[in-house]
């Protein structure tokens, strides 16, 4: 089963409106499978390759995919047996099926809202911008006691010299 309407659209090779509207027009039913994916990016290649209405197509895509392993390829004739069109079914399978690798590997939907800011401490923004904080770094090994005392200590220092200046 695929998740999403984005991937049924990756897996069959068109646009999600393209989908969107193929499924309204066939009525198809079974939501986002694998095989209804199988049966529409057979039905786009019938319509690009012979101009054949998208409806026929899809209904002639049980048949034509249901041929295989038996039949290699499968053929289209017309009402005076021309040849309409030749699928080569192994390179449509396998062209699908890297198409659905390609959808249940990397497409996903955008999440919804606004996406998540990357929350940094502030330790590691100053970094970022340049500071060394190596200094804080060592007075914070220290014990707030040891820290208060060093505070203390250059603030007496300060007073002294503002003293002497005077």
């Amino acid at each position: 089963m695929l998740e999403s309407l984005k991937q049924m659209a990756t897996a069959v090779g068109a646009s999600t409106r393209w989908v969107l509207n193929a499924i309204r027009v066939l009525g198809v039913e079974g939501g986002y499978s694998v095989e209804n994916a199988r049966r529409l990016a057979f039905a786009r290649v019938l319509k690009e390759a012979s101009g054949l209405p998208l409806g026929r197509g899809y209904a002639l895509a049980d048949e034509a995919l249901g041929g295989w392993p038996e039949h290699g390829t499968w053929t289209l004739t017309g009402p005076t047996g021309t040849v309409l069109v030749t699928v080569d079914l192994e390179r449509f399978l396998s062209d699908f099926n890297v198409r659905l690798s390609l959808a249940r590997c990397w497409v996903a939907e955008k999440a919804r809202g606004r996406p998540p800011g990357r929350r940094k401490h502030g330790v590691a923004w100053a970094r970022e911008y340049g500071v060394d904080i190596s200094l804080l770094e060592e007075s914070l090994k220290s014990t707030p006691e040891q820290r208060l005392r060093a505070a203390d200590e250059a603030f007496e220092l300060v007073r002294s010299l503002r003293r002497v200046e005077q």
